[in-house]
């Protein structure tokens, strides 16, 4: 076993990157499409709680960033991008946020 490292069960190593994460991490790097709809959902929430707001296409919004990616950075780079929009345009009660602006934001984070 020249070199060899022995990782616990907890442990996975990316093949990727070649770096060893936690189980925890591991699953929020490789997330299923369900996983990744649940992640963005989360975030989207937070946002709508945060500026008393409901967006009324939520759900078309996440399939356009599902259909993107399903890795949790960026999904979380994502909301972030959607939650300075919504701060800037000051919008209030229930709002539909424009496919434009989220493929716009699509393009330029990923």
């Amino acid at each position: 076993m020249d070199g060899a490292k022995i990782f616990t069960f907890t442990q996975k190593i990316s093949c990727k990157t070649k770096k060893v994460y936690s189980s925890d991490t591991f699953y929020k790097l490789y997330m299923n499409s369900e996983q990744a709809k649940s992640e963005a959902k989360s975030q989207i929430n937070v946002i709508e709680i945060v500026y008393g707001i409901r967006i009324t296409n939520s759900e078309e919004v996440i399939a356009a960033l599902i259909e993107r990616t399903l890795d949790a950075g960026e999904i979380l780079t994502f909301c972030t991008a959607l939650n300075s929009w919504v701060a800037m345009n000051a919008l209030a009660g229930a709002v539909e946020i424009p496919l434009a602006v989220v493929h716009g934001l699509l393009e330029k984070i990923l």
